[in-house]
C-alpha cells in the first residue's frame, strides 16, 4: 500500500529496536520500543507480521495504530515546536516509507555542496550525533581551507514546508530516469505525511524520515541553484564549499576582495537566497546570519561533545566547572524577585559554563551536568539552593521543562521531587493547568517508567489523547492492541488482502481528519461497498468477490437483512451518497446546513452494520483461514 518493501521493513525495525533502552526512555516517541519483548521485536519485523499489517496496510484499520497528537517539546526559545506524537507502527511506516524515498532518490547538489540530516539511512544510523560531529568535521576542513565563512538559518523550517511542493521534488528526482515510485504511493506518501502532521509537514520527535526528506530533498534544488549563483554570478569567489546540516547553511570561500566589495557580495547571495527560499515558502531568519574570517568559525559552530582535548590534555567538565552549578543556582535565586525571563536564564547559563579553553556551547556544558554526570546536582549545597528557588517560584521549572524536571528528578531529593509534584497538582485543582504543567509531568512519568498513578489521572482529565498514548503504547507492549479479539481484528479477516479498499478507508482517515466530511463520506460509503463485497465473498454468497454489485440497495439490503435497523441505514445512506457533491452531480448537500452531522451520524450506522454482520460470522471466517 505505502511502497514498503520487507527487506526496508526489516532493516527499519532492527535499527530502532537496536536503541538501548536508556537512549528510549528520554523520548517519549521512542519510549513505547521499551515494552517490547525480544519475541515481540521478532515478531514485528518478520515477514509475517509484513505481509498481514504493513504491506498492505492493514494496520490502517485499528484506530490505536493511527494514533497522532499534541506533542509537548520547548524550543530553544522556550516556546512550544508544533510537534506531534504517532503511533509506533505509523512511526516505523514513516521511517521506512523515508527509507524507500532515499534508496531511489538522485540528488542534484554539485559535490561541492554536502547536506547532512538528523540520522543516516545510509549507515543505518538512528541517533543524530555522529553524523552531526561529521557535518563539524567537514566545516572546519574547509574553514582551514578557505579565508571566509558565511553562515545562514532558516525562519521555522519544518512548519513552513510545502508539503505538496517536496512530492513534487521527489516524483522528479526518483522518476526523472525511469518510473521508480508510482503515482498511488507518491499520493499516499502525502497523505501519511499530512496525517501525521495533523495538516502540515511532520515534525515528529526524532524522526529520521521528516529530517531527511526536509534536507535532502527539499533543499536540494534550493542548494543547487544558489551555489550556481555564487559560481557564476559572484565575481572574486574561489575555493567555494557548502555545507548544509538541515536547516543551518555554512559558505566557506575565500576572495581577493576588500571589506566594501565582500559586503556586497554577502549582501547579493542573501538576497539571492531569499529569492529562491521564497518560491518554497520559505524565508531568511536574517537575525541569525553573518559573515566573518573563517579563524572566527568555531565562534558559532562548537560541537555538543562532553569532553574536550585541549593541547593534548584531555579536560574533565567537571572539574573544569567545579562550583559552576551553585554559583548558576544563586543567580536564579537572586534573579526570582525581579522576575525571572527565559533570557535572564540563558545569561546566567552562558556565564556559569562557558570557557576559551574549549570548543564547546556553555548550554553542552550546561547538559553535561544535567544529562551525564549529576556530581554536582546530588550536593548538599546545590539541592539546598534547588530547594530555595523551587519554594520561592515554582514556575520557574517552565522556563525549560525538560531540563529542569530532570535536574530536580536526579537530585535525588525526595523533599524537592514532592515539592515540584505538589505544585502541579495544585495549579490541576485550581484550573491553571497549561503546555508547561503537561511537559513537567511528562518529562517526570518518563523518568520515572510512568510510575505515578495520579500524576497520570491527572494526564488523563487534562490531555485525553496523551493518556490514550500512554495507555496502548507506554503501560505495555504496543503488539497487544493488534491482538485483541475486537471488531478491528475481524475487519482485517474480511479485507486483509484487499489492497483498494484499505486505500479507501485509509483516504476515509484522511479527510475526516481534514474535517472534509463531503470528501470523508464519499470515500467511507465507497469502503463500505467494498467491504460487503468482501464480507459475501468471506461468507461463501459469491465465489468471488463482486464489487460491481454491491452499491446497489437491494444486494446491500439482502446482505444485511439479519439486522433489524439495515433497511433504513443504507436507504438513508444512499440518499445521501446521492446528495454528496463528490459523488453526485445534484450537490444537495452542499446547501444542507447540518449534513457533516448527518454524515457523521450515517458512517457511524454503517459501521454497526458491518461489525454486527462480522461477529455473526467471525467463527466460520476464522476456521476458513486457519
Amino acid at each position: 500500500m505505502f511502497g514498503i518493501s520487507y527487506d526496508v521493513w526489516k532493516s527499519i525495525c532492527e535499527m530502532y529496536f537496536s536503541l538501548s533502552s536508556r537512549t528510549c526512555e528520554s523520548y517519549l516517541q521512542w519510549y513505547p520500543f521499551t515494552n517490547l519483548s525480544n519475541i515481540d521485536k521478532e515478531e514485528i519485523k518478520s515477514r509475517e507480521f509484513f505481509d498481514k499489517y504493513i504491506d498492505l496496510g492493514g494496520f490502517v484499520l485499528f484506530p490505536e495504530m493511527m494514533h497522532h497528537s499534541e506533542n509537548f517539546i520547548q524550543k530553544a526559545d522556550g516556546s512550544f515546536r508544533n510537534a506531534t506524537l504517532i503511533s509506533p507502527i505509523l512511526f516505523l511506516v514513516l521511517q521506512a516509507m523515508g527509507k524507500e524515498i532515499s534508496n531511489r532518490y538522485i540528488v542534484e547538489r554539485p559535490s561541492d555542496v554536502e547536506a547532512f540530516y538528523a540520522g543516516n539511512y545510509g549507515k543505518s544510523r538512528a541517533k543524530y550525533k555522529s553524523d552531526y560531529d561529521r557535518f563539524y568535521k567537514i566545516v572546519n576542513t574547509y574553514a582551514d581551507e578557505c579565508q571566509y565563512f558565511i553562515k545562514t538559518d532558516i525562519k521555522s523550517f519544518y512548519q513552513n514546508i510545502n508539503v505538496n511542493k517536496l512530492v513534487k521534488r521527489i516524483d522528479y528526482g526518483c522518476n526523472k530516469k525511469g518510473q521508480k515510485v508510482s503515482q498511488l504511493n507518491l499520493l499516499l506518501l502525502k497523505e501519511l505525511l499530512l496525517y501525521c502532521g495533523d495538516g502540515d509537514y511532520p515534525l515528529v520527535e526524532n524522526s529520521m524520515a521528516s529530517s531527511y526528506l526536509s534536507t535532502v530533498i527539499y533543499l536540494d534544488e534550493i542548494d543547487t541553484r544558489l551555489y550556481k549563483f555564487i559560481k557564476e554570478k559572484v565575481n572574486g569567489i574561489f575555493d567555494l564549499h557548502m555545507v548544509r546540516y538541515v536547516d543551518d547553511l555554512y559558505i566557506l570561500f575565500s576572495s581577493p576582495m576588500n571589506e566594501n566589495q565582500l559586503n556586497r557580495a554577502y549582501n547579493d547571495i542573501l538576497r539571492n537566497y531569499s529569492s529562491i527560499l521564497k518560491e518554497y515558502g520559505l524565508a531568511l531568519n536574517t537575525s541569525k546570519c553573518l559573515y566573518k574570517s573563517s579563524m572566527s568559525v568555531n565562534d558559532e559552530l562548537k560541537r555538543s561533545l562532553y569532553d574536550e582535548y585541549v593541547n593534548g590534555v584531555k579536560h574533565e567538565l567537571g572539574e573544569l566547572f567545579k562550583g559552576k552549578m551553585n554559583s548558576f543556582l544563586k543567580g536564579v535565586y537572586s534573579t526570582l524577585d525581579k522576575g525571572i525571563t527565559y533570557k535572564d536564564y540563558i545569561e546566567l547559563i552562558d556565564s556559569n559554563f562557558s570557557s576559551n579553553d574549549i570548543e564547546l556551547t556553555p548550554m553542552a556544558v550546561y547538559n553535561y551536568f544535567i544529562y551525564e554526570n549529576q556530581t554536582e546536582l546530588i550536593k548538599k549545597e546545590n539541592i539546598e539552593e534547588l530547594s530555595k528557588i523551587l519554594e520561592k517560584d515554582n514556575s520557574f521549572l517552565a522556563l525549560d521543562t525538560k531540563r529542569l524536571t530532570i535536574m530536580v528528578m536526579r537530585s535525588r531529593n525526595g523533599q524537592l521531587i514532592k515539592e515540584m509534584l505538589s505544585h502541579l497538582f495544585n495549579r490541576h485543582r485550581i484550573g491553571l493547568w497549561n503546555s508547561f504543567d503537561t511537559s513537567i509531568a511528562v518529562n517526570y512519568l518518563i523518568q520515572r517508567n510512568f510510575m505515578h498513578g495520579d500524576l497520570i489521572a491527572t494526564i488523563q482529565k487534562e490531555i485525553p489523547k496523551l493518556y490514550s498514548y500512554y495507555e496502548c503504547f507506554c503501560k505495555k507492549s504496543f503488539l497487544l492492541q493488534l491482538k485483541k479479539e475486537r471488531k478491528w481484528r475481524r475487519y482485517i479477516i474480511g479485507v486483509g488482502k484487499d489492497k483498494i479498499a484499505l486505500i479507501l478507508y485509509f483516504m476515509y482517515l484522511c479527510e475526516q481528519n481534514r474535517y472534509n466530511h463531503f470528501a470523508d463520506y464519499a470515500y467511507y460509503k465507497s469502503f463500505f461497498d467494498r467491504m460487503s463485497a468482501d464480507m459475501a465473498y468471506c461468507s461463501g454468497l459469491d465465489k468471488k468477490p463482486n464489487y460491481n454489485r454491491y452499491y446497489e440497495k437491494k444486494r446491500l439490503k439482502e446482505l444485511y437483512s439479519k439486522n433489524e435497523n439495515s433497511a433504513c441505514i443504507i436507504k438513508r445512506a444512499h440518499e445521501l451518497r446521492n446528495h454528496d457533491p463528490l459523488a453526485h452531480a445534484s450537490a444537495e448537500l452542499i446547501n444542507n446546513n447540518d449534513s457533516s452531522e448527518k454524515l457523521k451520524k450515517i458512517e457511524k450506522d454503517l459501521d454497526s452494520l458491518i461489525d454486527d454482520y462480522s461477529q455473526r460470522h467471525c467463527n466460520e471466517w476464522l476456521e476458513s483461514t486457519n
